[in-house]
């Protein structure tokens, strides 16, 4: 397998399966293809959480087996030969690493294992394992081990990062725009609208009313969660569960009260992170509405990438006037390496090493009973450096713990990095704290040591995941569609003026040199939080494309309409009709009514 085609190849040499032996684990992450697999619709009565078949080609298919075993992409070998296999599911619903499940093969090799462990598992009547007590050991040792493994944490945040700032597919959403145009003149009912069409009514008449708006429902906590409160509380627009920043780029938020009038009562505004994260900046500016939250992570220049992703929460504190109570705002913050900078030049490696230092973020937290702590370690020393018999250096890692010890052990260093691997136990208690001590010893009597502190916590709940495909159409488009990011809002395209976090699109009609320009605004506000949420709740890239797709869609078809209605008009004024053609501020504010119709039509039908 070319080096080329994987983002990561990992081993564990020695994972111990509690009384049974050791076994050795490879994993590895192939990079994502540039062509994705036809989506397929799933059957109409599957269960949110329920693991659809996938169809098409897969990074990892060249390296599966045949169509009948192809989703079995963890295997089991003795002696070499496969005996036992998983399909993506362990991925997905043990790992949590939803939007790796297509890149990812594990290879578990059990020679390790004691005779009579083997020989319950190779029970002569069974053509795979033996599903007793060696094999739930087993499978619970490789899931701890695979679960909480910080780089394929980081290849799971940078997916997510890829999902969550998904631009629309311009060819899925041109089929569906120029579906709906093709549909709109093939099913109309009317050659002309309101009362330039002969007829008993006119849209003058259907429109005399006007609708009543439900105000927004919020709701703090259940009746199980705390106790009825009175006053203000606070809110964050974009309202995201996650913030997610890149080094270097500014991310701004804005942090609200609810009701709004309340926020002139403000006495005092916090913000706060917990980890606190000493190249990560908040800064804040009072606003008569809110306060505007500008986030920013300096990246140092001697940053080691492998701390990425970084994890902390956003805490926002607010005092108001009259009431006792503080009133707290929290969301996750991620922070993942750039993706325009090139990759640092590698460290020259040593014949005689100089260093040796943890790289991972600290603090170290370790979960009783939970899945294996990866603490990564750097040193400037040459691999081959510690192989051999007797090796030139070894590493040797202390535990000094007042109650249980964990077991542990280091892994070989791969171009000057390795890890140290704790396997929690069930009998550390949350509170305790456990002092770690890595030496690296040469043979000529030099040690390099360094150390961390790994703080015993409570357990995380899991996650749940579901899945729906998409589909689409295609046909020749008559106009040109254009997608504004954030960066574009300074462009005067937006009905002749700036874009806002507010404006959800435009158009600009055609001239002789070009066609009818349709403009989507990809970073609204209430997009970027629709977009946020799907991926909070774990949804497939093929479902979050579809329904991003679906969106645009349908807004370009909306300003498609409404620039008819503008044509319609003005070639009515030229005739000499009445004709009260809409303005720019008119059209403004309704492709944002519509747009956030959409929305709630998409939250609400999910």
């Amino acid at each position: 397998m070319d080096k080329a085609e994987r983002n990561l190849d990992k081993s564990f040499a020695s994972p111990t399966v509690e009384g049974y032996g050791t076994v050795t684990i490879r994993v590895v992450v192939l990079r994502k293809s540039t062509s994705e697999p036809p989506p397929e619709e799933g059957p109409a009565d599957a269960e949110p959480d329920e693991l659809l078949p996938e169809k098409g080609d897969r990074p990892v298919s060249t390296f599966l087996e045949e169509p009948k075993r192809g989703r079995q992409c963890c295997v089991f070998l003795i002696n070499g030969q496969r005996q036992h296999a998983w399909d993506y599911a362990f991925i997905v619903r043990d790992l949590g690493l939803k939007y790796l499940r297509n890149r990812m093969l594990v290879v578990v090799d059990v020679d390790g294992l004691h005779p009579e462990a083997v020989a319950e598992l190779m029970q002569g009547t069974r053509h795979q394992f033996y599903e007793g007590k060696v094999y739930e050991a087993l499978a619970a040792r490789v899931i701890a081990t695979l679960k909480d493994d910080p780089d394929l944490k980081r290849l799971e945040e940078e997916a997510e990062d890829d999902v969550s700032s998904l631009q629309a597919g311009d060819e899925a959403v041109k089929a569906q725009l120029d579906q709906l145009i093709q549909e709109h003149h093939d099913q109309a009912g009317r050659v002309l609208q309101g009362h330039s069409q002969p007829g008993d009514e006119s849209w003058q008449s259907l429109t005399d009313g006007s609708l009543s708006q439900v105000g927004d429902v919020v709701v703090a906590g259940d009746s199980s969660t705390g106790t009825p409160a009175d006053g203000p509380f606070l809110l964050m627009r974009p309202d995201v569960s996650t913030i997610r920043l890149r080094p270097d780029e500014t991310r701004r938020v804005t942090v609200s009260s609810k009701p709004e009038a309340c926020w002139s009562d403000l006495e005092n505004l916090t913000i706060a992170f917990d980890p606190p994260i000493t190249e990560l900046r908040a800064s804040h500016m009072m606003q008569i509405t809110g306060a505007e939250v500008s986030l920013t992570f300096d990246e140092p220049a001697d940053f080691d990438e492998d701390e990425y992703p970084i994890d902390t929460t956003l805490r926002a504190a607010a005092a108001f006037k009259g009431f006792a109570d503080p009133r707290l705002l929290e969301r996750r913050v991620v922070v993942n390496r750039s993706r325009t900078r090139p990759p640092k030049p590698p460290k020259p490696l040593l014949e005689v090493p100089t260093f040796l230092r943890v790289t991972s973020r600290q603090p170290i937290k370790v979960v009783p009973g939970g899945p294996d702590v990866h603490v990564k370690l750097r040193w400037d020393g040459k691999d081959e450096l510690t192989v051999g018999t007797p090796p030139l250096w070894a590493f040797d890692v202390r535990c000094e713990a007042a109650g249980a010890t964990p077991n542990f052990f280091a892994t070989s260093p791969v171009d000057g990095r390795f890890e140290v691997l704790i396997q929690s136990s069930p009998a550390l208690k949350p509170g305790e704290q456990l002092k770690f001590t890595v030496d690296a010893r040469g043979t000529d009597g030099k040690t390099l040591t360094t150390g961390f502190l790994a703080c015993v916590v409570e357990p995380v709940t899991p996650r749940r995941v579901e899945d729906k495909p998409p589909g689409g159409a295609q046909r020749r488009p008559p106009y040109q569609l254009l997608y504004i990011r954030s960066g574009d809002w300074s462009q005067e395209t937006c009905w002749d003026g700036a874009w806002t976090g507010d404006d959800s699109g435009s158009f600009e009609s055609p001239n002789e040199r070009t066609p009818l320009t349709i403009f989507v605004n990809q970073d609204m506000d209430i997009l970027v939080a629709f977009r946020d949420s799907l991926v909070a709740r774990r949804l497939a890239e093929s479902t979050i494309e579809h329904r991003v797709n679906r969106y645009t869609a349908h807004v370009a078809f909306h300003l498609y309409q409404m620039y008819l209605k503008k044509r319609e008009c003005e070639s009515g004024a030229k005739v000499g009709a009445i004709v009260d053609a809409p303005t720019d501020d008119q059209m403004r504010d309704e492709i944002r009514r519509v747009a956030n119709t959409l929305i709630k039509l998409m939250q609400v039908s999910q």
